[in-house]
């Protein structure tokens, strides 16, 4: 067998709990659960941070965000931090990216051969956090409570065109990899990722998409009340940064907000099955890995929270589904906690470019096909291997760090209670137990975990001087002339230019299903 194509497909926001695969039984998510059947399902899968850009260029590179100094979405993704594109790229694949990853500054590539579409939101420094600003004292591009009084069907909208254009622009690169083939002679192996922007607020489905839950009981959230302030200060700071400690929802608008955010999903859904079939219809299925991830969650109403930035299950748990050839991929539903910063050292090992098993070198992560091994052979639980997560972004003022250790949560910050959770026995996350006698050695021990990784002081002062920095470089670069770092797609090869037979021939892909 040739070396694997992988098709990484990501969607913005989805929250596991919200798919047919993890068990609910609401979502209509038929493509995505026959991939979890079909393939590796993560049960235990979390983002590295609950954020967009730091999410994702963390899971790039396969690293910590403060580790390659972006934490928030106003923070630049340095070039030259090589990332899985960077790295399948020098083996051999050609790497395309198609549609979101929100990357910040001048570099729009990250190592990708070809990008397809620009992105949804701006590259520029236009998101930057400011922690001696008051909350109150709101930026332009906070989330807003509105999005969630207004959700409902919308005829267009931004992110239906933009992902429109992703859903298309992927297929047709899929036959244009084929074309490749062709005129190359031999199978050049390919990494394509396709990014969404929904399930991501606003929440504006889709018509069809929103009358698929007409009569559907879509559950609300178990626990809709946000905890007292003393308890929790970072829900009530993200509650006051968006609004609603101004602005309660309903019981009936939370209703018609999480149906418009079940039909985004099963747009998403839709979308990924339309990949499916073209890699089918293009005999490309049996030697691609598929791969379904999201950069972070929603909390859905849980807890008064909406969106993202929380340290919560909903908020930092995400999606995780690996498919393909069964040679490459295990079957099966793995319930030993991993993360995003997994996934680089992932496409090394299905690509071959890593040997099963062996590190990677300034990966934070392991290859999940490792991680599946340990499971089955039993040389590791779900307590034997930490997950991090950090919140370095708006809404605190100070660093929120979390590990997860097995059926545990610590979640410390300073100047807040710390919070510890059994997800077993609590998986909704309702009774704090870090201040009980009983868990005060278990405190102390997850605690001296996360400050054996980081120095608070220094933490906190590197993200301070940082936004201090791009506070400074994004207000003189809006004086004068501006040039934007937005990206711009190139010129494709497409229709006929040229030698005329020669395009069209290259243009046509025999149909060898007769």
């Amino acid at each position: 067998m040739t070396r694997p194509n992988i098709v990484v497909i990501q969607a913005d926001q989805m929250a596991a709990q919200a798919l047919g695969a993890y068990g609910d039984t609401a979502a209509h998510t038929p493509e995505i659960d026959q991939l979890a059947d079909q393939g590796a399902l993560f049960e235990r899968a979390y983002c590295n941070t609950p954020l967009c850009a730091p999410s994702r260029a963390s899971m790039m590179t396969g690293r910590m965000p403060s580790e390659i100094d972006c934490c928030d979405n106003g923070d630049d993704f340095p070039a030259s931090v090589p990332t899985f594109a960077h790295r399948l790229r020098q083996e051999g694949y050609h790497t395309a990216l198609i549609g979101r990853m929100h990357f910040i500054g001048p570099d729009q590539h990250h190592g990708f051969e070809e990008r397809l579409t620009t992105d949804v939101y701006p590259a520029d420094l236009d998101m930057v956090p400011d922690w001696e600003r008051p909350l109150e004292d709101r930026l332009q591009w906070y989330h807003d409570a509105d999005a969630v009084f207004a959700a409902g069907v919308s005829q267009a909208s931004v992110q239906q065109d933009f992902d429109d254009e992703v859903s298309w622009r992927s297929l047709r690169h899929l036959n244009d990899r084929v074309r490749v083939n062709q005129e190359a002679g031999h199978q050049v192996p390919f990494l394509m990722v396709t990014s969404f922007i929904h399930p991501h607020d606003p929440y504006e489905p889709p018509r069809e998409h929103w009358d698929r839950f007409d009569g559907v009981a879509i559950p609300g959230p178990q626990h809709p009340d946000p905890p007292h302030p003393d308890q929790d200060p970072h829900t009530h700071r993200l509650r006051i940064m968006s609004g609603f400690d101004q602005r309660t929802p309903g019981t009936e608008q939370i209703a018609r907000t999480r149906r418009a955010y079940y039909a985004a999903v099963s747009y998403i859904d839709d979308c990924i099955g339309r990949i499916r079939r073209r890699l089918e219809e293009l005999h490309l299925s049996e030697n691609t890995v598929i791969i379904v991830t999201s950069d972070h969650g929603d909390m859905l109403g849980e807890k008064g929270l909406w969106y993202k930035m929380s340290p919560y299950e909903q908020s930092s748990r995400v999606p995780l589904i690996i498919t393909g050839p069964q040679a490459s991929v295990p079957r099966g539903r793995f319930s030993n906690p991993v993360s995003l910063v997994d996934l680089m050292p992932t496409l090394l090992e299905i690509s071959g470019a890593a040997e099963p098993g062996a590190p990677v070198t300034d990966a934070a992560g392991i290859s999940l096909l490792e991680s599946i091994r340990r499971e089955q052979s039993v040389q590791a639980g779900p307590a034997d291997r930490d997950v991090v997560i950090e919140y370095l972004a708006e809404g605190t003022y100070a660093p929120q760090l979390t590990l997860v250790r097995g059926r545990h949560k610590l979640i410390i910050c300073p100047g807040d209670l710390d919070q510890l959770f059994d997800l077993m026995a609590d998986p909704q996350e309702v009774e704090n137990l870090a201040a009980e006698p009983a868990q005060s050695e278990l405190v102390a021990q997850l605690r001296a975990a996360l400050l054996s990784r980081y120095s608070m002081d220094d933490l906190d002062q590197q993200i301070r001087t940082s936004q201090r920095r791009r506070q400074l470089v994004s207000s003189a670069l809006a004086q004068g002339k501006t040039r934007h770092w937005d990206f711009a797609p190139d010129p494709e090869r497409r229709y006929v230019r040229g030698d005329f037979w020669s395009s069209l021939e290259y243009g046509t892909i025999p149909d060898r299903s007769r």
